[in-house]
């Protein structure tokens, strides 16, 4: 069998992604609950490794610490769209291969998250804290992300066409390599 090239490997996880099934309200809660227990245990503050290895993208969190890893967030391949995220608190947490359109983000804590190769259309994320987060690879088409703190995120490959950036936080550490930025809105200088 004939070794898939890496954008071969991206559209079969994105159809994927495309099929994902919605997490249940009740699983959902008790990764929450676990996560904010990895948190309180010192598990913020690391950083994600991406690889691509035997046709499979994934991320490996880095962190110098102990830390209780299993209880980390991992959401990959879930359909988060009938969850309640206003205001959640999902920093260093693996959200790749996520879909989730048209969802409130709003006031949300994601810093350091990975949500790589994640479909994310129409979301809003507005005043959220995504700082270092990753979202490489990922659809975001006509998201808001009006006062949101971008600071060290990566959107690199992303397509955001429509996306709102004004009154976003962006410096010379947000990323954007070869995002599709057509009719996004950017801040005013």
């Amino acid at each position: 069998m004939e070794k898939q090239t890496f954008e071969e490997t991206r559209q079969n996880v994105h159809k994927m992604v495309q099929q994902a099934k919605p997490i249940t309200e009740k699983a959902f809660d008790e990764i929450m609950m676990n996560h904010l227990k990895f948190l309180e245990k010192g598990g913020a503050g690391g950083s994600w490794k991406t690889f691509y290895i035997d046709d499979l993208i994934f991320g490996s969190y880095q962190h110098e610490g102990e830390i209780a890893t299993e209880l980390q967030a991992v959401l990959a391949f879930h359909d988060l769209s009938q969850m309640r995220l206003s205001g959640i608190r999902l920093s260093y947490s693996n959200c790749a291969t996520v879909s989730c359109q048209a969802s409130d983000w709003s006031h949300a804590d994601l810093e350091g998250a990975l949500f790589i190769d994640s479909l994310l259309n129409s979301c809003s994320f507005e005043y959220a804290d995504l700082t270092g987060a990753d979202f490489s690879r990922s659809e975001m088409k006509y998201c808001s992300f009006r006062g949101a703190n971008l600071r060290n995120t990566d959107f690199e490959n992303c397509d955001l066409t429509g996306a709102d950036f004004e009154l976003a936080h962006i410096d010379e550490t947000t990323m954007f390599k070869n995002a599709i930025l057509t009719n996004a809105k950017m801040p005013r200088q």
